[in-house]
């Protein structure tokens, strides 16, 4: 009987990592931008009263935010977001770089860890400039370095910052 129960769990533990992989389009047409979420991620909030589309699902959270400043390279907008980051302690840069652009977005990332109440975190940091918008955005991915999800949170949410595209 314990046989069965342990095979169950395997069985279900693989078809939900099979399932992470899946991404579900999203489209934040006031910023003329589209992304994909991983379909098991739960969104909170879309850009309505807020002024920002929040998701978070195993482990992991994001957050994608007009800035209205006057950056004029996406690296920029991602060095302000960086520091702009209050709640994490003694964060550090771990890399930095420019990422391909899809339909003329620019885009920036930084990935850097730190410390929020005590635990260790990791956080991917992007800057977008698009120019089919009057507005810059920033998106940022949070989630925990330690704990069973860390290996696919940094692959997932490495995917999501690939799939920002600028739209019409």
């Amino acid at each position: 009987m314990l046989s069965i129960i342990f095979a169950g769990i395997i069985i279900t533990s693989s078809a939900t990592f099979g399932t992470r992989a899946n991404l579900k389009p999203w489209n934040w047409k006031k910023y003329k931008v589209k992304f994909k979420l991983p379909g098991y991620w739960t969104v909170k909030d879309k850009g309505g009263r807020s002024g920002k589309f929040t998701a978070s699902g195993y482990g992991a959270s994001f957050r994608l935010k007009p800035w209205r400043d006057r950056s004029r390279t996406a690296k920029q907008v991602a060095m302000a977001a960086y520091r702009s980051s209050t709640s994490i302690k003694r964060k550090r840069i771990i890399s930095q770089r420019s990422m391909t652009t899809k339909r003329g977005l620019r885009k920036y990332m930084i990935l850097t860890s730190g410390y929020q109440k005590g635990k260790k975190v990791k956080i991917g940091i992007m800057g977008f400039i698009n120019p089919r918008s009057p507005v810059n955005l920033y998106a940022r991915f949070f989630w925990w370095a330690g704990g069973k999800y860390v290996k696919g949170n940094n692959k997932v949410t490495y995917k999501v910052a690939q799939s920002f595209a600028a739209t019409r």
